[in-house]
């Protein structure tokens, strides 16, 4: 008994090595996406013995969760892997995932952090954390056009080419405010610089001594579902910062949705 408390309270912790070797060798082939390894290449990764590394994927062959090349004597991720991916990903509330990252913004900012889902050519606020209790919020369930303000630099900076340009074409932008015109020249350099650093931001034009900070949020197709908003009177001299924080914070919420944001900007045009 003395012994089991002395490893507890060591840090001790129970693992199955078995278990432990089989998770590392099904995160090693995921890591190397569409590249089939052998066993030889396997085994020098993990660190383990071929005769162990020949087991475990026998054993995960089972399951359908590694796929054998016999042809090229390589293995690669099963379908089953595809198949539980999909279960994980229809259970996926994208307002719960958001809140733990938008109370974490509008505590460390003392400003208001919201989460807006895209439908259609709307955005609708779905939950939202308030680190300050005064000036300007916004209603949950509300609905702004896609273009509207940060938010809508944000989603339409990170759009594919055609999608954008059609829709930059268009007549209905609300950038700079609903009704109010379009410097396309200045947009468009707006539009660049948030492909760049992740964020975009109206510094009080819309609403006055309110600065607006959004950054995209993608989905496991890769595609920008909806974006994280940060409201607040902060000067203007922390855009650079906070919006570091807001991009940090979309781009680890699109992590936890499956998607990859570092691969998505390094394909941006």
């Amino acid at each position: 008994m003395q012994k089991t408390d002395e490893k507890r309270d060591s840090g001790y912790t129970p693992i199955v090595p078995a278990v432990d070797q089989a998770g590392r060798l099904l995160m090693c082939l995921g890591e190397n996406a569409g590249l089939s390894l052998t066993l030889t290449e396997i085994c020098a990764r993990l660190g383990i013995h071929k005769s162990r590394g020949y087991t475990l994927l026998n054993t995960l062959q089972q399951f359908d969760l590694i796929e054998r090349d016999d042809r090229t004597k390589t293995y690669r991720l099963g379908s089953a892997i595809l198949h539980l991916a999909r279960n994980i990903m229809t259970s996926l509330d994208p307002g719960q995932i958001a809140a733990p990252f938008l109370s974490h913004l509008a505590q460390e900012t003392s400003s208001a952090a919201y989460f807006g889902l895209i439908q259609g050519e709307r955005v609708q606020i779905v939950v939202g954390r308030d680190g300050y209790r005064y000036g300007y919020t916004l209603s949950l369930g509300n609905s702004y056009h896609i273009t509207h303000s940060a938010h809508g630099k944000a989603i339409v900076a990170f759009m594919t080419r055609e999608k954008r340009e059609r829709l930059l074409a268009g007549n209905d932008l609300c950038f700079y405010g609903d009704g109010e015109p379009v410097d396309m020249a200045r947009l468009r350099e707006e539009l660049g610089k948030c492909r760049k650093t992740g964020y975009a931001y109206d510094a009080g034009e819309i609403n006055r001594g309110i600065m607006a900070i959004g950054a995209p949020v993608f989905g496991a197709n890769e595609e920008i579902m909806g974006c994280i908003i940060l409201l607040g009177a902060f000067p203007k001299a922390r855009i650079r910062s906070y919006g570091s924080k807001v991009a940090a914070a979309s781009a680890a919420m699109s992590r936890k949705l499956g998607a990859d944001p570092d691969s998505i900007s390094d394909t941006l045009d």
